[in-house]
């Protein structure tokens, strides 16, 4: 699209650490933005798009070298700019050591060494990397699903999980927050303003299903002595806290958090583009274990694979459908039918 062109930046020295590229477009991101501007693209690092009237409007990508910062709209050199969509293009071009989270799996995190190298570490049972402390904290929650970090700074977004709430985005974070205290005074992204009448329609929790709980939901059964063996222990600010997270029973994606066994559980959901794996008890991608509830859940995925990937679930419609003869498997992470059998969880034979 030539009617629009990205500047290219000096740089300055610091460093804004790589995210997790999983679940938003980037009409998701100008639907959420009254403004007018450009935005990183995160499915590419280097691409870029520009929002006018809630809509992308053009798009295109850095030169080769180069990387998209979003909080500055610069096209920048990658030996000194992480890449926000993958860690390891980030260490295989940046110039010095760095750490950033591992952007297919919030609990761990990757260590750059500056010459090509990269290392990965865990948060362990529990906890997640924060790209924004550096360092390992309570989870499961990403704190990297946040489509502020892909948007310019000192703007305010909707928040795309909580119709009717914003964020004000400030270097590449923000935090789900309501116009006020009252129940009845909705964010309208549209306008960029507060306002009585609540613009939101249908169902906000972002779910592919009903609908049926919502965040901080509480349950007097989930938190039972079966739910709660194996539960885990998380040294948090130099003392240690048992606790457990456990599947909702009815979702892919949802999860109750359990303080104690016989506790009150409270209710939450995977970030976007992630499901709830209950063996592991955290947020992981849906491709890498067999969920038996709705797969197209918590995804912004058109199509989703059939246990066995001998076929795919239109998300729209619920309907499936097989692939080709000749390319009989369908790849879901790469969105392709292919004669090559996928080495995911999903794909092995039930």
């Amino acid at each position: 699209m030539g009617a629009f062109n990205v500047r290219i930046c000096v740089v300055a020295a610091c460093l804004f650490l790589a995210s997790q590229a999983i679940g938003y477009t980037m009409d998701d991101l100008c639907k959420q933005w009254s403004g007018a501007g450009y935005i990183g693209n995160p499915s590419d690092c280097r691409g870029w798009g520009y929002c006018l009237n809630q809509q992308t409007v053009s798009w295109g990508t850095c030169k080769t070298g180069l990387v998209f910062n979003a909080q500055t709209a610069c096209c920048e050199n990658a030996t000194i700019t992480p890449c926000s969509t993958s860690a390891v293009q980030t260490c295989s071009a940046i110039s010095s050591p760095i750490y950033v989270p591992n952007l297919l799996n919030c609990t761990e995190y990757a260590h750059c060494d500056g010459k090509g190298k990269i290392a990965y570490g865990d948060c362990g049972n529990g906890g997640v990397y924060s790209e924004a402390t550096g360092k390992c904290q309570w989870g499961p929650a990403c704190p990297q699903d946040n489509i502020c970090r892909f948007m310019q700074s000192n703007i305010f977004v909707g928040d795309p999980n909580k119709c009717g709430s914003y964020m004000n985005c400030i270097n590449g974070y923000g935090s789900s927050t309501a116009c006020t205290s009252s129940p009845n005074i909705y964010y309208n992204a549209a306008t960029g303003k507060c306002q009585s009448t609540n613009p939101c329609t249908g169902d906000n929790t972002n779910s592919g299903d009903s609908g049926q709980f919502t965040v901080g939901q509480t349950s007097n059964t989930a938190c039972n002595a079966t739910n709660f063996k194996n539960a885990q222990t998380l040294t948090v600010d130099d003392k240690e806290v048992t606790y457990k997270y456990v599947t909702d029973s009815e979702t892919c994606y949802g999860y109750y958090y359990c303080a104690d066994e016989g506790a009150t559980g409270y209710w939450n959901q995977c970030p976007t583009g992630t499901q709830f794996n209950n063996a592991l008890g955290k947020c992981v991608s849906p491709a890498s274990f067999v969920c038996t509830h709705n797969r197209c859940g918590n995804v912004n995925n058109k199509f989703m694979a059939v246990e066995g990937c001998l076929g795919y679930t239109i998300c729209s419609s619920g309907a499936t459908n097989d692939c080709p003869s000749t390319s009989k498997y369908y790849d879901e992470v790469n969105n392709i039918c292919t004669s090559t059998e996928p080495k995911y969880a999903i794909c092995k034979s039930s």
